[in-house]
C-alpha cells in the first residue's frame, strides 16, 4: 500500500477499561490499544490479548520484566530475536477491517536478501513486533476515516459521511 494512503503511528498506548452492567453489577475488562497518529488523531483497537497489552506497557514503561513472563515479555528482552527482526521486518500496516466479525488485520512486510514477503497478522501482535524492532507502524487512512464515521454515527465524534 502506498505511503500516501497511510498514517504513521507515533505512539502506542495500551488501555484497560472496566465495563459494568447497570442491572447486575457484573463487570468485564476491555483491553485495547490507542494509536496516536502523525496527524494527532487517535486510532483505537479493542479486544487485545491482555498479555500483548502488558508486554507493550512494559516496552513503554521500561519496567523490570515480571517474575512470571509471557512469551511476549520474554521475547522483548531477547536481543538475538530483536536483532533478527530489525534486519528483516520492514514495516507494519493495519490495513483491513472485517465488518461482519469486527476484526482488524495487519500486513507485516519482511525483506531479506532481496526477497520480500508480506504476512497477514493479528494487529496487536504485529504492533508488538514493530515496537520491539523499532520499525514503523502505519494505519490505512481508509480505516481511520471509517472509525471517525462510526464515532459520528454513534454520537461520540464529529459529523461525517460514510467512507
Amino acid at each position: 500500500m502506498p505511503e500516501d494512503e497511510l498514517l504513521k503511528v507515533k505512539y502506542v498506548q495500551p488501555f484497560y477499561k472496566l465495563l459494568r452492567d447497570v442491572n447486575s453489577g457484573a463487570g468485564a475488562y476491555v483491553v485495547g490499544l490507542s494509536l496516536l497518529l502523525e496527524n494527532d488523531e487517535e486510532f483505537t483497537m479493542v479486544n487485545i490479548p491482555m498479555d500483548v497489552a502488558e508486554a507493550i506497557k512494559l516496552i513503554n514503561d521500561s519496567d523490570v520484566p515480571p517474575r512470571r513472563q509471557s512469551i511476549y515479555t520474554f521475547l522483548s528482552s531477547h536481543e538475538d530475536f530483536k536483532e533478527m527482526l530489525r534486519k528483516t521486518l520492514k514495516r507494519v500496516v493495519i490495513d483491513e477491517f472485517e465488518v461482519d466479525t469486527g476484526v482488524y488485520t495487519a500486513t507485516v512486510e519482511f525483506e531479506d536478501g532481496g526477497i520480500s514477503i508480506s504476512v497477514k497478522m493479528i494487529p496487536s501482535h504485529a504492533v508488538y513486533l514493530a515496537l520491539i524492532s523499532d520499525k514503523p507502524i502505519f494505519v490505512s487512512k481508509k480505516l481511520v476515516d471509517m472509525e471517525k464515521w462510526w464515532s459520528s454515527e454513534s454520537g461520540e465524534g464529529e459529523e461525517g459521511d460514510q467512507p
